[in-house]
């Protein structure tokens, strides 16, 4: 009368390849997840530089014979934004390095910038525009006033993100 008792429960390691294995898939998931938000907002990010490019590209067809000083569109730089937008370390001069790099003729001189908000491309009736922007219409340059960072590159104008695609690959 020696019989073995038949077990029908689950054993102890099974459970725990069970639970590692869920671990894995979910982390994998998650990942994936963050990857494609990420990638998504880059994208919507590009969407609306287009946007803005093809605004300054008409803007300068309009104001091509009128001095800087009188287009009518955009703001005057804020006093509060001019010392994190000159200087050494400043936006323009990490935009000047990229447009050199680049072979865009980009100007230094902050007068000939003007500021857009949110609130300029609403009024302009130019909908869907989340950040602020800097704008040479004559030189048709738009700059990010904050850069995006992106798979650990500042991006500031369109022609940075203009070979980018989807996964932060750049196009050949």
């Amino acid at each position: 009368m020696n019989k073995l008792k038949k077990n029908a429960g689950i054993t102890m390691i099974s459970l725990v390849v069970t639970i590692i294995i869920l671990v894995i898939l979910s982390s994998i998931i998650t990942y994936s997840g963050l990857s494609s938000i990420r990638n998504n907002k880059f994208e919507k990010l590009r969407f609306e530089m287009e946007i803005v490019q093809a605004n300054v590209n008409l803007w300068y067809q309009q104001y091509i014979d009128v001095p800087n000083e009188e287009i009518d569109i955009g703001s005057p730089i804020p006093d509060s934004m001019l010392s994190e937008l000159q200087g050494p370390t400043g936006t323009l001069n990490k935009v000047k390095e990229i447009a050199d790099s680049m072979n865009i003729d980009m100007s230094n001189d902050i007068s000939s910038y003007r500021y857009f908000s949110k609130t300029d491309f609403e009024s302009l009736q130019i909908s869907g525009i989340e950040n602020n922007y800097i704008i040479d219409i004559k030189k048709q340059i738009a700059i990010l006033v904050e850069a995006y960072e992106y798979n650990g590159t500042n991006y500031y104008i369109i022609d940075q993100v203009k070979d980018v695609i989807r996964g932060g690959s750049l196009v050949n």
